[in-house]
C-alpha cells in the first residue's frame, strides 16, 4: 500500500519519480523561510537585497513556497494511482522546477510581488496538469482537490497583487487545511492498516459514513465562515463544531495502534492538530483575551501543516524505497523536533515574557526538523537508495 492510500505497487523500478526534486526544494524553502526570519527576533526587521520584511519573507517562503512544493511532489506522484492516467513527464517536472527557481530568483533579486507572481503561475500550472487527468478520468472524488488548488492559486495571485491581503492569506490557509483534511483522510487510515498488518496484527477501521459527511460539512462551514468573517460569533460556533467532528473522525483511525512507527504516528499527530486549531480559533473568537489568533494559526501552520508535510513526504519516500516501516532515527528526530517546535510557539501565549527566546527556539527547531528530514532521505531524493 502506498502513501497515497492505493494498493497498487510498482512491479518494476519506476523511471520517473516527480516527488524527488519537489521534496528537496520543499525542505530548502522550509529552512530558508525560517532562517530568514530568525534575525527578526534579534531586532533585524529587513531581510535580503529586495528589502522584504523578515515576517513577509517567512510567510511567503513557507506558505507560497514550501507548501506548493510538497503538494506538487505528492500530487504528481499520487494522481496516476488515483486516476489511472499519466500525469507528468520529466519535461513537465523540469518546467515546474524552473518556475520554482524563477520565483526564488525574483524574490531575491527583483521584488516579493514578482516572486509571488511566479509562484502563482507555478500553482496554476499544477492545477492545469491535475485538472487534465482528473477530468479525463471522470474522477469526481478529486474534483474537490481541484477546487481547493484553484482557491489557493487565487489567494497567491491576490497577495502578489497586494489586494485584500488579509483575506487572501486566510483563503490560502483554509485551502491548505482543506487539502490536508482530504489527503490525510486517505493517507492516514490506509497507512495505519498497512502498518498494523505488516507487523502481523489485525485491525478493522469502522468508518461511519454519517460521521464522515458530518465532519466534511462542519469543516467546510467553519473554513468558509472564518475566511470571510474571522471574528464573527457564527464562525466561532462553526469552528467549535468542526473541532469536535474532526476529533471524532480521527479517533476512528485508531492512531494508538501505530505508536511504534514514527512516520505513521506523525501522520496521526499532524492530523490531530487540525482539530486543535479549530478549537483554538473558537476559543479566540469567544474569549479573545484568553487566547490570541496567532496561537490558533500556528497550531495549523506548524502543528498540522509542518508535521503532515514531514510525515507525508517521509511515507512516500519510504514506500518508493521499499522501506515503508523501517525505523529511522533522523526521521523520528525530525517529527519530534516539529512537535517541540509547535509546542514552543504555543507557549508564548502562556509565557509572554519569554516570547523572544521561545519564538527563536521554535524557529530553530523548525530548521532542525527539516535538516533531519534531509539527513534521513537525501539519498533517495538525490536519485540513490531505491531498491
Amino acid at each position: 500500500m502506498g502513501a497515497d492510500g492505493n494498493f497498487t505497487v510498482f512491479k518494476t523500478k519506476p523511471v520517473h519519480l516527480p516527488f524527488r526534486p519537489f521534496f528537496l526544494v520543499a525542505a530548502a524553502d522550509a529552512i530558508l523561510g525560517a532562517g530568514g526570519w530568525l534575525p527578526s527576533a534579534l531586532g533585524t526587521q529587513v531581510f535580503g537585497p529586495t528589502g522584504i520584511s523578515a515576517g513577509d519573507w517567512h510567510r511567503d517562503m513557507l506558505l507560497f513556497g514550501m507548501v506548493p512544493a510538497v503538494l506538487t511532489g505528492f500530487l504528481l506522484t499520487a494522481l496516476p494511482r488515483w486516476t489511472g492516467y499519466r500525469v507528468a513527464s520529466p519535461h513537465t517536472t523540469h518546467l515546474l522546477i524552473l518556475l520554482w527557481a524563477c520565483s526564488r530568483a525574483a524574490f531575491l533579486l527583483l521584488s516579493p510581488s514578482f516572486g509571488l507572481t511566479f509562484s502563482a503561475i507555478w500553482v496554476l500550472a499544477l492545477l492545469s496538469i491535475a485538472a487534465r487527468v482528473v477530468i479525463a478520468s471522470r474522477d469526481r472524488r478529486n474534483l474537490k482537490i481541484l477546487l481547493l488548488l484553484a482557491a489557493f492559486c487565487g489567494s497567491n495571485g491576490l497577495v502578489a497583487a497586494s489586494y485584500q491581503v488579509e483575506f487572501a492569506l486566510r483563503l490560502a490557509l483554509v485551502s491548505i487545511i482543506g487539502l490536508v483534511v482530504i489527503i490525510g483522510g486517505r493517507v492516514v487510515p490506509a497507512l495505519t492498516v498497512a502498518y498494523v498488518e505488516s507487523a502481523g496484527g489485525q485491525i478493522v477501521l469502522r468508518r461511519s459514513a454519517s460521521r464522515e459527511y458530518a465532519a466534511a460539512l462542519m469543516t467546510i462551514s467553519a473554513l468558509c465562515s472564518w475566511a470571510v468573517a474571522p471574528e464573527a460569533q457564527l464562525s466561532g460556533l462553526a469552528c467549535a463544531l468542526a473541532a469536535i467532528s474532526q476529533a471524532i473522525r480521527a479517533a476512528q483511525w485508531k492512531g494508538w495502534r501505530s505508536l511504534s512507527s514514527s512516520t505513521v504516528l506523525g501522520l496521526h499527530i499532524g492530523y490531530g492538530w487540525i482539530a486543535v486549531g479549530f478549537a483554538f480559533l473558537a476559543i479566540h473568537i469567544f474569549a479573545p483575551a484568553m487566547l490570541g489568533q496567532a496561537t490558533a494559526l500556528h497550531a495549523w501552520t506548524i502543528g498540522a501543516i509542518g508535521t503532515m508535510a514531514l510525515a507525508i513526504m517521509a511515507s512516500m519516500i519510504r514506500k518508493h524505497s521499499r522501506l515503508a516501516f523501517v525505523p529511522s532515527t533522523p526521521a523520528t528526530g525530525a517529527l519530534a523536533a516539529m512537535t517541540a517546535c509547535c509546542l514552543s510557539r504555543l507557549l508564548i501565549e502562556v509565557l509572554p515574557r519569554y516570547a523572544g527566546p521561545l519564538a527563536s527556539f521554535s524557529g530553530a527547531l523548525w530548521i532542525v526538523a527539516f535538516g533531519l528530514f534531509l539527513t534521513a532521505y537525501r539519498g533517495t531524493l538525490l536519485g540513490a537508495g531505491l531498491k
